[in-house]
């Protein structure tokens, strides 16, 4: 299936880089519902961020020069600068980590992530780091999206870090057809693409089950099995976080899949305006105490 014949990104949505500059001052160690296993979860995706955000930029940019539309260069350079923030942002958060005494953790984590993105740009094609590049999209956007869709998890999570899961998450789905469309140009292979991303949720899930668990031992809890299955009821239950991207990771399972075949741009919209609304209350906030 070619980019022509696919379903394109709604035209209200725009891909537009965007620097935040997140303190993450006064952040508890659980901050996400006061939850271990949740926090420590997500803190264990973050470790991947900064490298793999860098190898996703490399990956389309290898390819940039196959589209001649001006309007998908547009969506290439949207793409490749919403990508290198979030790679800035999420250093920032992981020091944060660091500095809250999970510094092995931390740093051992964004070293592993490290070594294992150089091993697959040392062993994989251009074309399997593209298809790799728009698997884990899929993964990053449907995550994203369940983010979105239950604003129970925004709600819970502390103040001090919402806006950056926010943030991240909005411009995840805002971008997330962009791999998707230039690997369906240059390679197209639904064999590839089903394998590839077979694989890098085996790769991506290992990851984070393991450093997941480091935190949890960091903090002793991994001997709290209360603790541990309620965190993972929250992750794998019937409602749990992970459980309802099924449906969707499923999807991309279907030849003739489209990031964009789930309209959610009024989702975009609706966070937008909430992310906008913090922004002036904070710059308010802090105009009332200069």
């Amino acid at each position: 299936m070619s980019r022509s014949n696919a379903v394109k990104k709604p035209d209200q949505v725009s891909i537009t880089p965007q620097r935040m500059g997140f303190d993450f001052d006064g952040a508890p160690r659980y901050w996400c519902r006061n939850d271990p296993v949740l926090t420590h979860f997500l803190n264990a995706l973050s470790l991947t961020f900064p490298d793999g955000e860098r190898f996703f930029v490399d990956a389309v940019r290898a390819f940039r020069d196959t589209v001649t539309d001006p309007e998908r260069q547009k969506e290439i350079s949207g793409f490749i600068g919403q990508e290198a923030m979030h790679s800035l942002e999420h250093d920032t958060f992981n020091q944060m980590l660091a500095s809250q005494g999970y510094q092995e953790e931390a740093e051992g984590g964004q070293k592993l992530a490290r070594y294992l993105i150089n091993e697959g740009r040392k062993r994989l094609s251009k074309e399997q780091q593209l298809a790799a590049t728009a698997a884990l999209e899929h993964i990053t956007a449907i995550l994203a999206n369940r983010l979105l869709k239950d604003p129970s998890l925004l709600a819970d999570m502390h103040p001090s870090v919402r806006q950056l899961w926010m943030w991240h998450a909005i411009e995840e789905i805002e971008h997330k057809a962009v791999a998707y469309d230039l690997y369906q140009d240059v390679v197209g292979s639904y064999r590839m693409r089903v394998r590839t991303l077979l694989a890098a949720t085996l790769a991506l899930g290992s990851y984070t089950s393991k450093y997941t668990w480091a935190f949890l031992k960091k903090d002793g809890m991994h001997r709290r099995p209360l603790v541990l299955a309620r965190g993972l009821w929250r992750l794998f239950g019937i409602n749990g976080v992970l459980t309802r991207t099924l449906p969707d990771f499923v999807s991309f399972l279907r030849p003739d899949f489209h990031p964009w075949q789930e309209d959610n741009s009024a989702l975009i919209e609706a966070w937008r305006a909430q992310l906008s609304a913090l922004e002036h209350e904070q710059d308010a906030t802090a105009d009332a105490t200069a």
